[in-house]
């Protein structure tokens, strides 16, 4: 497997092999932002929009966009990103298109570069292309997702791999499972875990207006509602331990996913629901996310697969323990500062729930510090620094035997 972090020792190298990839191999970059077609921005969108902040950074506006066959109004892109939220995108792609044009007549005497941040909207329209393969979820647990979302990512995956020079993982899970399920070879594998990142003003706001003292205890479940993220579990463990809604509020953030009917709220909640005991939102901005992530004593993640696990880090990078499930990636990216349980187990997240109430290691300083220094290895620079070096290594490769 090529583990690109051993090129990159620290972020400027983002800087320099953007810069090797652009002047030294004539080359040009474009990145697919069919993901930010989207009033509001999870999950894979957030991703595809960090990954184009970081290379924009690193290129300004040598980078292209593209979605489909098209460029896409690198001005619009920019608006898109400043905004948080693609209306700008979906109404210029339904009524504008200006400054839109084919991406082969871009640079016909360029090297073409294509990253995608996903499934990848078109093949083979640039001569090094590259994917990110987020999990195998539709795969290995395909009881968690409608048809129609496992027919778009498992129709799709063999070909999107065999046109990819390198194809990026977002952790070593999801390496191993795409070598294994697929028999990818290890060297056309690449580990670039995503990032985690706050806006500076959104984590004063939170340290400003956050006082821990003066807030009830309550746990926070991040999440889009939908099976596989495990909210069930959740229900399970308040049914079962009530007294556990006496201790702490249970905040359950996130907009409603598919299959919602396999989460129904049991009877015996209803009244928690109705006094506020369990409390829903539906999705939530960023701001409201780290004031949230800052107040609450811990959060929970219970999900039964995950390819990264953006959550617990997002928890961990302000300094708030997570109870979170031994599964997958989880523990790779929560690496000992997690308190784990088995998702299969409702007694067992009530071990780790009464762990934590034990030992609450939120107000040590000592957690603080460890969290800083754990999470300081997810950054979106990071990740797209390691997908431009293993590029710039097959594209190289290849010229060399030319």
């Amino acid at each position: 497997m090529l583990d690109a972090r051993r090129f990159v020792s620290d972020e400027i190298s983002l800087r320099q092999v953007a810069r090797r990839l652009t002047l030294d191999l004539n080359g040009e970059i474009f990145v697919d932002v069919g993901p930010l077609f989207d009033d509001s921005w999870t999950g894979i969108p957030v991703v595809t929009a960090q990954l184009a902040r970081a290379l924009l950074e690193a290129l300004g506006d040598r980078l292209k966009f593209f979605v489909g066959l098209d460029q896409v109004n690198p001005d619009t892109v920019a608006d898109a990103l400043e905004r948080s939220t693609g209306t700008s995108l979906i109404y210029e792609f339904h009524n504008l298109r200006s400054g839109w044009e084919p991406v082969r007549r871009s640079a016909p005497d360029k090297l073409t570069i294509g990253v995608y941040a996903s499934v990848k909207s078109s093949r083979r329209v640039f001569d090094y292309e590259c994917s990110i393969v987020h999990d195998l979820t539709t795969l290995i647990t395909p009881q968690f997702h409608t048809l129609e979302n496992i027919a778009h990512h498992m129709e799709v995956i063999i070909g999107d791999i065999n046109s990819n020079a390198v194809t990026a993982c977002v952790s070593e899970s999801t390496a191993r499972d795409l070598a294994d399920y697929f028999g990818v070879a290890k060297d056309r594998l690449v580990v670039a875990y995503n990032g985690v990142s706050w806006r500076p003003q959104d984590l004063m706001t939170a340290t400003n207006e956050v006082d821990i003292d003066a807030v009830e205890p309550f746990f926070l479940i991040l999440g889009t509602r939908e099976p596989r993220k495990n909210i069930a579990l959740i229900f399970e463990l308040l049914s079962i331990f009530p007294e556990l809604l006496g201790s702490h509020r249970w905040v359950i953030t996130g907009k409603v996913g598919w299959l919602q009917e396999n989460n129904v709220v049991p009877a015996s909640l209803l009244g928690a629901i109705k006094s506020g005991r369990i409390f829903f939102t539906d999705f939530i901005s960023d701001a409201e996310k780290c004031k949230l992530l800052m107040a609450a004593d811990a959060s929970i993640y219970p999900s039964f697969l995950e390819g990264f696990g953006l959550p617990v880090v997002e928890s961990l990078s302000v300094a708030t323990p997570c109870i979170a499930s031994c599964s997958s990636s989880i523990p790779e990216v929560g690496g000992e500062l997690c308190t784990y349980f088995d998702p299969y187990s409702v007694l067992d997240l009530h071990r780790a729930v009464s762990e934590f109430l034990r030992d609450n290691p939120k107000r040590n300083p000592d957690f603080r510090k460890s969290c800083i220094d754990s999470v300081a290895r997810f950054t979106w620079r990071q990740m797209a620094a390691n997908i431009l070096v293993a590029l710039e290594s097959k594209i190289r490769g290849v010229q060399q035997v030319r």
